[in-house]
């Protein structure tokens, strides 16, 4: 005859800790495989020189409804007020993949718009950050848009 286990409380405890503990290394092992992605990389020192970017966005809310981007046909066009800027740029900022962010210098046509192969652009939700000076002060817009 074979020796049968006892099935007492010490028995059956013993196989609760060590599932227990099997549970908990499985969460280990699943919260190390994933990735975080910070908004910013350098989060701190933005942090502290944010009274600066308050003071662009104040000096920059008389352009803020000027600023407008909509996709027609194969690119997105991007309207631009006369802002006589001595220089600027324009990051599209995807929340959910840094990957997929890049920028250019702002350099309108004599029309005042920019335009930007659709191809650039994934599906979903970007940020536009407008950042220029103008003699010695600077502008700041961030406008949210998606991408269907």
């Amino acid at each position: 005859m074979a020796n049968k286990i006892k099935w007492n409380w010490g028995t059956k405890l013993v196989i609760a800790i060590i599932l227990f503990m099997g549970f908990i290394f499985i969460l280990v092992y699943l919260s190390t495989q994933n990735t975080i992605d910070l908004v910013e990389r350098d989060y701190y020192p933005k942090g502290l020189k944010y009274q600066t970017r308050i003071e662009e966005i104040k000096n920059a809310s008389m352009y803020f409804d000027h600023f407008d981007i909509k996709k027609e046909d194969s690119q997105m066009v991007l309207s631009i007020p006369p802002i006589d800027a001595d220089s600027g740029s324009i990051v599209f900022f995807r929340p959910s993949d840094q990957t997929l962010d890049f920028a250019s210098k702002i350099q309108p046509d004599t029309a005042g718009f920019m335009y930007f192969p659709i191809n650039e652009f994934e599906k979903g939700l970007y940020v536009m950050k407008v950042h220029w000076f103008k003699n010695t002060d600077g502008f700041y817009i961030e406008k949210k848009f998606f991408v269907n």
